[in-house]
């Protein structure tokens, strides 16, 4: 019984200290990033990232806590002034404030923005407009919009 807790805490702190060596850019440690989107909300943001964890690795996540998970998330997200309204094993869901200037009158821009990982899909959604984008690191130019 020993030596199978020693195994389970050998494979956590592998999984959780050595970042995963994969020639897959969307891949954060044992975290590879699916889609992200973004839904503009004045000068607020919803941003939602659907994932999969490594086999193995959910399990320790379910039984050791979601702490390590949450933090790597928000990594890869890179926002400040976040809360994490939602998180599981195959999506979280942040709230960002203020991650658009408020130029008023209605209007805003969504300023460049750059991601902790390459991000297969993401799709960007303001009150106007939807915009899909492909294997970006990060949102270069910003986006103008009107809420």
């Amino acid at each position: 019984m020993k030596w199978v807790t020693v195994g389970l805490v050998l494979m956590l702190v592998s999984a959780l200290v050595v970042p995963a060596l994969a020639a897959d850019e969307g891949r954060y440690s044992y975290i590879t990033v699916k889609d992200v989107t973004v839904r503009l909300e004045k000068e607020d943001a919803v941003v939602t990232m659907n994932y999969t964890i490594d086999g193995g690795i959910g399990f320790l996540v379910l039984l050791l806590g979601k702490s390590d998970l949450k933090q790597k998330s928000l990594d890869i997200l890179n926002f400040n002034d976040t809360r994490v309204q939602r998180l599981d094993l195959e999506r979280v869901e942040v709230r960002v404030n203020n991650v658009s200037d408020d130029y008023g009158q209605g209007s805003y821009w969504f300023p460049a923005h750059r991601f902790g990982v390459v991000v297969p899909s993401l799709t960007v959604i303001t009150p106007q407009d939807v915009n899909h984008y492909k294997n970006v690191s990060e949102f270069p130019d910003g986006l103008g919009y009107f809420a």
